[in-house]
């Protein structure tokens, strides 16, 4: 990625701001744009995710340390994520007054926690069973497994066919990566469009009706992104917080303009690799993990929104049930691809959890409207940060390269 793609792809985004305030109504004629850039871009992930992992994987990666390292890294960042909103959002939701929106009360007179976790739909979203319907359905995890199987199968092989299905790989990951280039070249017109369509069509009248939601999750936001992951990264890596937002800023604008953690990964990937000095290796496997279970932006925003769903009901949430609720829900995302909106049939399901009817979806699709943007940059750039502290080995040198 060149320093003019770095440069402009923040532009594109304050352009599409910019044009939605000045000029609303000419949104409808320039959508389109950033529909095709973004089909585009999903058009690369499932292939590059699963070329990517075999090569990384079938080439003798440790995956025992890689594995453990960033799934570790993962449950820390999304546990903060879930205590912090938890507790923001008990203390912000107590001058909530219950019946404040009209909605329907609770289905079991106030009772917390109405249906069962089923553990077997945890099992089927993990594993697949069909690779053509994973494909068809852009499920992230499935292709994650698929490509650990094989990648491990090829590693018994015969030297000759396992070097030759290794190499193919990497010729068509250098050949994605070529696509991906390409595209990128588009990517200020792309995201201009997205955000401008976005901003032009919101409902900021439905999003200001509950200003202590919108402080809670933009508390609990900032002091995650701002505080807890740079921190992590400083003691982890001893990279410099500020220096490695600048070298990721691409993927987080891009992030913060599609609302899609899979649709990010290409940028994601290329970024990491090329100005953070990350390996190949790291990021084949970190990042798609990371764009469906590490989810830290959702686990706080969620976690709150739930809180305040139950406190307009007029039921009482305890702390107790308020980290279950986050746990449940992270547990239950396993396996949703990330696309835009992806959250709902998951919301549906907490709200079953909860007792609450599912006319709250309506509440949770007017503010998701807003929050699915910036929930999506913090998902990425937990994401990133990982990804950075799990290569911290190699850090060293690619610091002191990166310096030169």
């Amino acid at each position: 990625m060149t320093w003019r793609t770095l440069y402009s792809t923040p532009a594109g985004l304050a352009l599409g701001v910019l044009l939605a305030l000045l000029w609303p109504a000419g949104a409808v004629w320039v959508g389109w744009l950033g529909d095709i850039f973004l089909s585009l871009l999903k058009v690369l992930i499932l292939p590059l995710i699963l070329v990517s992992i075999y090569a990384a994987l079938a080439r003798g990666v440790d995956l025992a340390r890689l594995g453990g390292r960033t799934l570790g890294f993962y449950l820390l960042t999304s546990a903060f994520a879930a205590v912090s909103g938890s507790l923001l959002g008990l203390w912000f939701s107590r001058g909530v007054a219950p019946g404040l929106l009209d909605l329907e009360p609770m289905a079991n007179g106030g009772e917390v926690f109405g249906a069962g976790f089923s553990l077997e739909q945890l099992i089927t979203n993990l594993v697949p069973s069909n690779l053509f319907a994973s494909l068809a359905e852009g499920n992230i995890l499935h292709i994650v497994v698929l490509a650990i199987f094989a990648a491990l199968a090829a590693r018994g092989l015969q030297p000759q066919p396992r070097t030759l299905l290794a190499d193919g790989a990497d010729a068509f990951n250098a050949l994605l990566m070529r696509m991906l280039a390409a595209l990128l070249a588009l990517a200020p017109i792309g995201i201009a469009a997205l955000v401008y369509a976005s901003l032009a069509e919101m409902d900021w009248a439905g999003v200001l009706a509950l200003q202590p939601f919108v402080w809670a999750v933009a508390l609990a936001a900032a002091l995650h992104a701002l505080l807890f992951l740079p921190t992590l990264l400083w003691l982890g890596s001893g990279r410099h917080p500020w220096r490695f937002f600048i070298q990721v800023r691409a993927a987080l604008a891009t992030a913060l303009a599609t609302a899609s953690s899979a649709a990010t990964y290409p940028v994601s990937k290329q970024t990491l690799e090329q100005n953070a000095g990350v390996s190949s290796g790291t990021t084949s496997f970190t990042l798609p993990l990371g764009a469906t279970l590490n989810m830290d932006g959702s686990a706080l925003y969620q976690s709150i929104l739930l809180i305040f769903m139950a406190q307009l009901a007029g039921a009482e949430v305890s702390l107790w049930q308020a980290l279950m609720i986050v746990l449940l829900t992270m547990a239950s995302s396993a396996g949703t691809a990330g696309i835009p909106g992806g959250g709902i049939a998951m919301m549906a399901f907490m709200l079953d959890l909860l007792g609450l009817p599912q006319t709250y979806l309506a509440l949770y699709l007017v503010v998701d409207r807003f929050f699915d943007y910036p929930i999506t940059a913090l998902n990425v750039w937990g994401d990133l940060v990982v990804a950075a502290l799990v290569d911290q080995p190699n850090a060293p040198a690619s610091r002191a390269q990166l310096g030169s």
